[in-house]
């Protein structure tokens, strides 16, 4: 009794890979030249925007040779192309001067490189002179001979060179031809369609930008406002703040003595005068320097005030160091004014707060005042008392 046998055959055809575009020249593969006229292969290359257009500059295009002679050609982590744009590019690819590399036809005058960043060239199908004329006498392809054909045996038995035969083998139209001798060269259509594609994404970045510029503007203008209704609101808050501080302090005693002595010194005076050629000198100046000039007018012209202080009963190397407590407290003392630390027990205040001000600040945050600390500071009040006394001696001695 025979048996039906039902076999599968898996079906081991491979689906072709068709890509996006066709090229009007076969492009073949991406060739690399090795040492001992070794040749690598590849089916994917890579090349910079700016080799295609000038307008592209950092742009990465990926190419894929795919079956049926297309490839995918493809705009890698930018967007600053479209598919007529990249129709146009492989065109102009495709029409670009053909030279030798290892013995394959390939693009002249454009690099690529492959997934290892090593340059590689793209070899396209390229028919020699001889291959065309035999081309001629395909009786399966022509069946007569064409006008084409005609043109090639007449050049074939004329009297013209070698380079002019090599030219009509090759298709050079005469005015590449004259554009060869020197003259001008005839535009061709997708270059003309290339170069208008560019001038019309030239200008429409020039409306992008131009937009841009005008939107930035405005952003700035508004800034500025924000800055200023900001400023007036601080010295509004300041003045609030001053009010509110002065009427807590009318409520309530100064803070427990902290084991510190200070001394406020008088005003020290820069003696420079704000006058308009300071005012010249620091404008162009403090933009350079990154300084606010307000600030730099005043560190030069407004006067400050010297703030020593010390620890009570304490050795001369534990006076450097400063309670953080102790700190903190000095650098509050005027949020409008700026305090800045010369050394660790002296300090340097600049604002609106005057002598008093400063001193009475002083005792109500728990330093004390120290008659002999003063005098060590370089108190004005026992400088007048030292000269009168230096001069009631020297009238005795007389």
């Amino acid at each position: 009794m025979e048996e039906n046998l039902n076999v599968e055959v898996e079906d081991t055809t491979k689906e072709p890979v068709i890509g996006k575009y066709k090229p009007k020249r076969k492009f073949l593969n991406f060739v690399t030249g090795l040492k001992g006229r070794i040749r690598l292969l590849n089916n994917v290359a890579f090349i910079k925007g700016e080799q295609l257009s000038g307008m592209l500059e950092g742009a990465i295009f990926k190419i894929t040779i795919c079956d049926e002679d297309t490839i995918d050609f493809e705009e890698v982590d930018t967007n600053m192309s479209n598919p007529e744009m990249i129709q146009r590019f492989i065109d102009d690819i495709s029409e670009r001067k053909v030279t030798g590399y290892v013995q394959k036809f390939i693009v002249s005058d454009l690099e690529f490189y492959d997934d290892d960043a090593k340059n590689c060239y793209l070899e396209v199908e390229h028919k020699k002179p001889i291959d065309m004329l035999f081309s001629m006498f395909d009786e399966e392809k022509s069946k007569k001979v064409t006008e084409t054909g005609m043109s090639i045996l007449d050049a074939l038995f004329s009297s013209e060179t070698d380079e002019e035969l090599q030219r009509e083998f090759e298709g050079e139209s005469d005015e590449e031809i004259q554009s060869d001798m020197g003259s001008e060269p005839k535009e061709s259509e997708s270059k003309r369609m290339m170069r208008e594609s560019f001038e019309k994404m030239n200008a429409d970045k020039v409306d992008e930008l131009k937009n841009r510029i005008e939107k930035t503007e405005k952003e700035i203008s508004k800034l500025k406002m924000d800055v200023k209704q900001a400023e007036s609101k601080i010295t509004s808050s300041f003045d609030d703040l001053k009010v509110l501080n002065t009427r807590l302090e009318s409520l309530q005693p100064k803070d427990s003595p902290i084991g510190y002595d200070f001394f406020v010194s008088t005003e020290n005076k820069t003696g420079i005068e704000p006058d308009e050629n300071l005012m010249a000198v620091v404008e162009k100046i403090a933009p350079i320097m990154k300084l606010n000039t307000p600030v730099v007018i005043d560190m030069l012209t407004k006067g400050y005030y010297s703030i020593k202080i010390q620890k009570q009963n304490q050795s001369e190397e534990e006076q450097k160091i400063i309670d953080k407590e102790v700190y903190q407290k000095i650098m509050k003392i005027d949020l409008m004014g700026k305090v800045d630390m010369t050394s660790p027990t002296e300090f340097e205040y600049r604002g609106d707060m005057t002598w008093h001000q400063l001193v009475d600040k002083m005792i109500r945050m728990g330093f004390e005042q120290n008659p002999e600390f003063d005098k060590i500071s370089g108190s004005n009040s026992y400088e007048s008392k030292e000269e009168e006394s230096s001069n009631e001696e020297d009238k005795t001695t007389e």
